[in-house]
């Protein structure tokens, strides 16, 4: 009998002494990428007589009278080393599109959000009808208005 227990106490024994082994310790979380910048786009035109200190109108239209200053202001998002951005001002009379005037500047080192600002005047009263401004981002269209002068 003591044979017996002899071979059959290390069989018992056996499973205790393996143990169970810790689990390998998971690897940490990879980092998360940084965001992908935002391309450099305009995303709104606002017309309007008046600007705030921060170039937004402060009371958007597209009526004008014939003796006002016609504000654009051009909302921009994302980022870019530099752009070109453009006003092309155009009377859309009965005789066909006549250019009213263009404006544009150059934009360095762009990271977010900004409002610029384009305005015609005229000391002369502007002709009445139908105009329409056109925003252009290195030289394509990005976005256009209309309004009229009554």
């Amino acid at each position: 009998m003591r044979m017996r227990t002899l071979v059959l106490l290390p069989l018992l024994l056996a499973p205790l002494a393996c143990g169970k082994k810790e689990a390998p310790q998971p690897p940490p979380p990879a980092p998360m990428p940084a965001p992908a910048p935002v391309v450099f786009a305009v995303s709104s035109v606002t017309l309007g007589k008046a600007l705030g200190s921060d170039k937004k109108i402060v009371e958007a239209t597209s009526t004008f009278g014939v003796k006002d200053t016609i504000y654009a202001s051009v909302e921009t998002v994302g980022t870019a080393d530099k752009a070109r951005l453009e006003a092309k001002w155009t009377f859309t009379g009965s005789k066909g599109p006549v250019s009213v005037n263009d404006n544009s500047m150059e934009l360095v080192n762009l990271a977010g959000p900004s409002v610029n600002e384009f305005h015609i005047t005229k000391k002369t009263d502007w002709p009445k009808g139908a105009y329409q401004v056109e925003i252009l981002l290195n030289g394509a269209s990005a976005m256009k208005k209309d309004f009229t002068v009554q």
